[in-house]
């Protein structure tokens, strides 16, 4: 999981218009080797890799597909940006706020700030797609809460849902369910009591989707 350093968001009108500009930006801790990270700021004419985070020598990056990772790495000596064959020329992947994705960082330990516009404006609302099985996200707008579910993440809970959470320390995936047959939130063994995780700025995840839905999220 991502560690926090700092964040901060300042508003800026434009000329007579006061139209509201939401910029900010997020200092995230990240490991040596993988992480699962989430863009929180839209940066950039596409969100890029190159726009949104600064470049490590060795990285490796996957997206998911819907139903596979799609690798892209960055490796000075075969001239930058290379596809899952490690020599083949690519292009940064987009990486755009509301998506998850793995992130290797080859070490050592460093932070990282994003830097961008909050999605969405204040008088909107972003709606994310969820398919039926894995979806690997993030949260749209950056904040840290207690519990997924609460606001401004607003994790829609819905019955038979997985949340996958990745532990950086240990390498491995952390469980948290709802069942309604077991009396809500469980744990990794599907029946013993639990609580809806918490979530950070910067912080990606799989989510299990029992069928299509759609995340709704709203600025306070």
């Amino acid at each position: 999981m991502a560690a926090i350093a700092a964040s901060a968001v300042t508003a800026m009108a434009q000329s007579s218009v006061y139209s509201l500009n939401i910029v900010g930006y997020a200092t995230v801790t990240i490991p040596q080797s993988y992480s699962i990270l989430a863009n929180p700021l839209s940066a950039g004419a596409t969100n890029g890799a190159n726009e949104i985070m600064p470049i490590i020598d060795g990285e490796i990056i996957l997206t998911w597909g819907g139903t596979k990772f799609i690798q892209t790495g960055y490796d000075s000596g075969f001239g930058g940006w290379v596809g899952a064959d490690g020599s083949t020329a690519s292009v940064p992947p987009s990486l755009p706020p509301g998506h998850g994705f793995f992130f290797f960082n080859p070490g050592p330990a460093t932070n990282v700030t994003f830097v961008g516009q909050v999605v969405p404006n204040p008088s909107s609302t972003n709606t994310t797609s969820l398919i039926a099985g894995y979806n690997l996200l993030g949260s749209a707008i950056p904040a840290t809460v207690a519990q997924i579910t609460n606001a401004p993440v607003n994790l829609p809970v819905l019955d038979g849902m997985i949340i996958l959470q990745w532990d950086a320390v240990k390498q491995k995936y952390v469980q948290t369910g709802f069942d309604s047959g077991f009396g809500g939130w469980v744990g990794a063994d599907g029946s013993t009591a639990s609580v809806a995780p918490p979530y950070a700025i910067g912080q990606g995840f799989f989510l299990f989707s029992p069928s299509v839905a759609t995340w709704k999220q709203s600025l306070p």
